[in-house]
């Protein structure tokens, strides 16, 4: 090759080196949590967010709000959709945009967390993210950790479900969750959360579910006075972002976004079983709760008919394929 072509090709390449950053805009995002900064939902925002910085350094800037500066989950739920917020993580709530995420509330599903990596990281995982971004215009970035939840209340200690019987529970905005705690001889209540620590504190209801975390971030414990420990749903974060957003993105940013949240995931699981062993040991040695562990078995055989009636309300196929996903 003389020396011509050599610095004519060189020139090429500059040139087409030079069109391509031009072209490749800095990513700017806009994200917000409903949760306090404690939040596991909120923490891997910021992780998210932390990640890319890392990744991208002044080609990366983002405003990131928590604990409901911009308004409740319905409020994200709205403003993800129509790209007035760029990312958000979406709980228990993601229900309400697609009946598919019906098939967390199925009880005592996941074992353990290497059950939760397999079903949310496999093909089930890809089924729900394909699902979402066709029925409410989402891209599914990754599946973190809400955590597994826990039954409190301020009457008596939740051992059998019978135990339940003439209490107030609050919900998220779940029928299916609903329909469990109704299945267990409940009154189930559906409430924001951000509406639950005064609610309990009045006694305009009895109790509550939710992982350790959120107990303590919310001071739940502090007005409630027995903790059933059940791990009766794992609820995962599933962190969207507005599809058009995401579509719109230079091949490298949207690797680099999907990257970062996978990396985000697998810390916030890591994090969510450490915070779990951490604040049981701490409630424990406080000793202002009374903490006991449920009849797993009659709970079992009370959820029964729950998982062909969650089945039908996520409809399609997706009941038995969660269910096989676990084995």
């Amino acid at each position: 090759m003389n020396t011509y072509v050599k610095a004519l090709l060189g020139a090429v390449f500059i040139g087409s080196a030079l069109t391509a950053s031009a072209v490749a805009e800095p990513l700017k995002l806009r994200m917000s949590s409903p949760s306090p900064t404690g939040g596991f939902d909120t923490v891997m925002l910021q992780k998210l967010a932390d990640k890319l910085k890392a990744k991208l350094g002044d080609d990366f800037s983002y405003e990131l709000f928590d604990n409901a500066t911009i308004g409740d989950e319905v409020v994200h739920m709205q403003q993800i959709r129509t790209g007035q917020l760029d990312v958000t993580p979406l709980g228990s709530d993601a229900v309400e945009l697609d009946n598919a995420w019906a098939v967390f509330d199925m009880p005592f599903l996941f074992k353990d967390r290497t059950v939760v990596a397999k079903v949310l990281d496999g093909e089930f995982g890809q089924k729900l993210a394909a699902s979402i971004r066709e029925k409410a215009g989402l891209e599914v970035l990754a599946f973190g950790e809400i955590g597994y939840r826990q039954m409190t209340n301020s009457i008596r200690p939740i051992v059998t479900p019978a135990d339940f019987q003439g209490m107030k529970i609050r919900v998220p905005g779940s029928p299916t969750r609903i329909l469990t705690f109704k299945t267990f001889g409940a009154a189930p209540t559906r409430m924001n959360f951000g509406e639950v620590f005064l609610a309990l504190q009045n006694k305009t209801i009895d109790g509550q579910e939710n992982p350790l975390n959120d107990i303590v971030t919310r001071s739940i414990h502090e007005v409630q006075k027995y903790i059933s420990l059940s791990n009766h749903v794992y609820t995962p974060v599933t962190l969207v972002m507005n599809a058009r957003k995401f579509d719109a993105l230079p091949e490298t940013q949207k690797a680099l976004v999907k990257e970062a949240a996978a990396e985000s995931a697998k810390e916030i699981r890591l994090l969510g079983e450490k915070k779990d062993g951490e604040l049981l040991a701490k409630l424990k040695a406080d000793g202002k709760n009374e903490i006991n562990e449920i009849d797993r078995d009659a709970f079992l055989k009370a959820s029964e008919p729950l998982y062909v009636e969650i089945g039908k309300v996520a409809g399609g196929t997706y009941g038995a394929d969660i269910i096989a996903a676990t084995k």
